[in-house]
């Protein structure tokens, strides 16, 4: 998964984050999503890092305090 941060897409409060890119792999076996927010759509220049989890079928992202839709998403 590779979204790009918008505040017109997504409802989030912390400007530095915008037009940056979110990059996660969902693996259905696990709770746990790692994934990693970067400068550039191919996820080589790295800006923060961690861990979140799927609740409701919406991917939280601490570091932008937002939920994801994954139905709108995917």
């Amino acid at each position: 998964m590779n979204i790009k941060l918008t505040r017109d897409d997504y409802n989030f409060r912390f400007k530095q984050y915008e037009g940056m890119y979110f990059n996660a792999e969902i693996n259905e076996d696990s709770e746990v999503i790692r994934y990693k927010i970067t400068k550039d759509k191919e996820g080589t220049e790295l800006k923060e890092f961690g861990n979140t989890h799927i609740k409701d079928n919406m991917i939280f992202i601490p570091q932008i305090d937002a939920y994801l839709d994954l139905k709108k998403i995917k």
